[in-house]
């Protein structure tokens, strides 16, 4: 599913909601992961970059695609991560941050 709203703060309460009502009727099982797309990158690399909520261990990611077959950039992810660790619950287990390629996001 995908949810749109020009307000971060309100693209992640409707993505909590839809999350919270999913598991009440019962697939919260099946829930994987939420993916917020931010335009640019922390190195003018003009990749877009994901920040990714894993539902299951209630983590978050970095994600920046390059545009190429199954590559993303590394470098750019760890920057963030160390930028935001402070501020976000980031997944500090590495093998964890899976890359949501050919996702509609």
């Amino acid at each position: 599913m995908i949810v749109h709203d020009p307000q971060l703060e309100d693209q992640v309460a409707g993505v909590h909601t839809l999350a919270s009502e999913l598991e009440d009727h019962g697939f919260g099982g099946q829930l994987l992961a939420a993916a917020f797309r931010f335009e640019g990158s922390a190195f003018g690399s003009g990749h877009p970059v994901y920040w990714i909520y894993g539902f299951k261990t209630g983590t978050w990611w970095p994600f920046v695609p390059t545009g190429e077959e199954q590559k993303r950039d590394n470098a750019e992810e760890l920057e963030l991560k160390a930028k935001l660790e402070g501020e976000l619950p980031v997944e500090q287990d590495l093998t964890r941050w899976f890359g949501l390629f050919g996702a509609p996001i």
